[in-house]
């Protein structure tokens, strides 16, 4: 029995860290070309097919459906704007916190929902730092971090 839940948070947490990781390597596709490695997180999504519990396979698919609704506009790099990887960002990021739910439910049913996404990162676009003097045009500076 131990073994069975162990196999469970096992399997849930390297489906949270491959959705990290693609995250990121989609961005990186998108703004440098960088090639995409989709075996870990498919093998990732394998692994929660064998143990997890409908929910949390339910969980998973949604997740990967975000990433092949969004991830040609980034891997072609025909994305037209930061707002657009904001957007596909912001949806990518609530399909986790989704499958997170769905994980600690499914590992303890005493869990509590979590409602904040469990990465932080700045806004996409930052004010200017104060001593700096407002950008030339007012506008906020562009946030390269970009995660």
């Amino acid at each position: 029995m131990h073994w069975s839940r162990d196999k469970r948070i096992e399997a849930c947490a390297a489906i949270v860290a491959e959705s990290t990781r693609i995250q990121l390597a989609l961005r990186r596709a998108w703004r440098h070309g960088d090639p995409l490695d989709w075996v870990p997180w498919n093998v990732a999504l394998g692994t929660v097919w064998l143990v997890g519990s409908p929910a949390v396979v339910a969980a998973a698919a949604t997740m990967d459906q975000v990433f092949w609704d969004h991830s040609d506009q980034f891997v072609q790099q025909t994305a037209t704007s930061e707002t657009a990887w904001k957007e596909a960002r912001d949806l990518m990021e609530a399909a986790r916190l989704d499958f997170i739910n769905a994980a600690r439910l499914h590992v303890d049913p005493r869990h509590n929902k979590l409602t904040q996404v469990p990465v932080s990162r700045p806004p996409l676009f930052r004010a200017a730092a104060p001593s700096a003097g407002p950008p030339p045009t007012g506008r906020a500076v562009p946030d390269s971090s970009g995660a």
